[in-house]
């Protein structure tokens, strides 16, 4: 038992990561990784991450489909340079579109100018839950 409180105290103590920015280019009618020019590409983040989006050239911005858990909308940008920023707090795979170029298909994706963030969980996180049961799971062996 005693190991059991032990291992409760450690989880309880291991701080909190900050998360990490990608950034996101908004360009010829498209949201990709890779700066104008590149291959589209669609975000893989950690939940705790930050996607910023960035205007590279037209007038475009970025909205979250309706019905999911992380909603956003940005102003419709026309300065090239302009930048929005979400940070993401649950794991799952979230349609967006440009409101002037795409367009919500009404069942949590999105199509036109569109694209997708992929959230997964914190990988420290998952490596440490899972020790916790791993300690929790021999303590009740022990019992």
């Amino acid at each position: 038992m005693k190991l059991f409180f032990t291992a409760v105290a450690a989880l309880a103590v291991i701080p909190a990561v900050a998360g990490n920015t990608v950034l996101v280019h908004m360009y010829n009618f498209d949201f990709s990784l890779n700066p104008s020019g590149g291959p589209v590409e669609d975000a893989v983040i950690n939940v705790g991450d930050t996607v910023r989006w960035i205007l590279d050239e037209g007038m475009h911005n970025t909205k979250s489909v309706a019905g999911i858990p992380e909603v956003w909308e940005s102003p419709l940008f026309e300065v090239p340079g302009s930048t929005f920023e979400h940070t993401f707090m649950n794991v799952g795979v979230w349609w967006y579109y440009c409101t002037p170029h795409g367009f919500d298909l009404g069942n949590q994706t999105a199509g036109g100018m569109a694209g997708t963030v992929t959230v997964v969980p914190e990988p420290a996180t998952c490596v440490v839950l899972g020790a916790g049961l791993a300690i929790l799971a021999l303590a009740r062996r022990r019992s």
